[in-house]
Formats: structure tokens, sequence, C-alpha cells
């Protein structure tokens, strides 16, 4: 395979899910991950590490270059026109490197075979389709993994996006970031599907779950999880505590 050239302004990421660092060091922080197929623009090129800008929620930081295959600009408007969501919780993919799985969230072509840029594809197969209904059960006890955004490990704001992602919704990335979007809704009106943010003590969003009715949210805390709500806050039956202080809700079906 020929990896992302210098003089390259496109790529995408040819990994089932590679890592978007804080700097470019594997020593720092993941920020968030990217899936195969996501497509990103190249801001600058330090030694084997690519700043990017991600085409999809728009998040910037570092990436190794033996993750990420250059593309035209003419490719990348192709791959966007043809390109779908994964909604399998996993498949198998042939690649010019050998079979590979991905993740669900990944980005894959409408029909068995199909390209980005020179590269060919086929799809092996599409395991356990993922709707707003099965959502829940698939990823329940799936390991928080900060930055994380797949079945193999996610964040709170990863989960919601993936969520809403399958829906056909794109949300930022950060749980600040998604408050910000959708329409407000009061306490009493909350309804299945809606985003319940949560604060730290300076009152900054922090955390965010999805709520699934009956007074019970979804959420990404030590793993995922389903717990009780108390006025909004969230209650841990195996710690005996709130953990999580109620800010606002979102609604944006």
């Amino acid at each position: 395979m020929q990896l992302l050239l210098p003089q390259q302004q496109y790529g995408f990421c040819h990994a089932p899910v590679c890592a978007v660092r804080k700097e470019p060091s594997d020593c720092t922080e993941m920020v968030t991950q990217l899936t195969f197929g996501e497509t990103v623009e190249v801001r600058n090129q330090k030694a084997h590490w690519i700043e990017i800008t991600t085409l999809t929620d728009g998040y910037t930081g570092y990436v190794d270059r033996r993750h990420l295959i250059g593309i035209s600009e003419k490719e990348l408007r192709k791959w966007h026109d043809e390109r779908h969501i994964q909604t399998g919780l996993s498949g198998t993919i042939e690649t010019p490197w050998g079979l590979q799985m991905t993740p669900a969230g990944s980005f894959i072509g409408d029909h068995t075979d199909f390209n980005i840029g020179k590269y060919g594809f086929q799809r092996e197969n599409r395991e356990g389709e993922l709707n707003a209904e099965s959502f829940s059960s698939s990823f329940l006890n799936v390991p928080y993994l900060w930055g994380g955004k797949t079945s193999f490990g996610i964040d709170c704001s990863g989960l919601t996006q993936l969520y809403y992602r399958i829906l056909g919704i794109n949300l930022p990335r950060d749980a600040a970031q998604q408050q910000q979007e959708g329409l407000q809704i009061e306490l009493d009106e909350a309804q299945k599907s809606d985003l319940f943010f949560y604060q730290n003590t300076s009152g900054k969003v922090t955390h965010v779950g999805l709520y699934v009715a009956e007074e019970q949210i979804y959420h990404a805390s030590g793993r995922v999880r389903l717990d009780s709500l108390k006025n909004g806050n969230i209650w841990n039956e195996e710690l005996g505590e709130i953990t999580h202080q109620f800010h606002s809700i979102k609604r944006y079906l």
C-alpha cells in the first residue's frame, strides 16, 4: 500500500481503528479515534505524525502516518458520495493487504465491492445490524476508553455520537459540543433517545447519556451501563450514590 505522501492534502484511515492523539507522540492523550474509511484533511506533517482535522466532525489531532492512505480531492468527493455507515456490530472486508475486521461506525461502500481512491475492497459479511432498538443491548458492558468510539472501548460522547450516526445524524465529538446542538427539553418532557448532559462542580458539561425511558440512562462510565435517574441526576446502585449532576436535556430527532 502507498501511505500518505508529504504533498497530499487528504487521506483516509485504512486501519479498523486508530488513535488520534493530542500531541505528536504515542505517550500523549488519545482524544478520539478514526475508524476504517473515515477521511481527514492534512494540516501539517512532522516525521511520521500527521496533524489532521477529521472531515466527519471537525476534530483535530495527530495520527500516525502509517494509518493513513492519501487520496485526491476528486477521489475524496467520490468516496463521500458513495460511502455509508456500517451499522453491523462487526464486519470483515477483503483488502489489498488481506482480511480485516471493521467495527460499527466504520465507513464502507454501498455495494459488496467498493473502492476508496485506487484501492479496491470487498465486504465479506455484515454482522449484527444495529438500530435504535438493538443499540443498547449490543454495547452494554463495553469498557470505557477515553477517546474511544468503537465496541472495543468507548467514552460517553463517543457512545452518543455513534448512536446518532447510525440514525443518520452527525453530532459533534465532545459532550460539551453536543450540548450546543439540538432542541432544549424540560426534565418532565424527556423522551427516548433524548440526550441528558451532566456538569462538574464548575457547571461545565463533562458527561452525556442516552435516555431510554422509565427514568433510566444509558451511558459510558467505567463501562457502558444502564443506571437510574433521580431528578435527572445519575444514581449508581452499585456505589449507592449520585455520580453525575444533571445539567440539561437536548433532542435531535
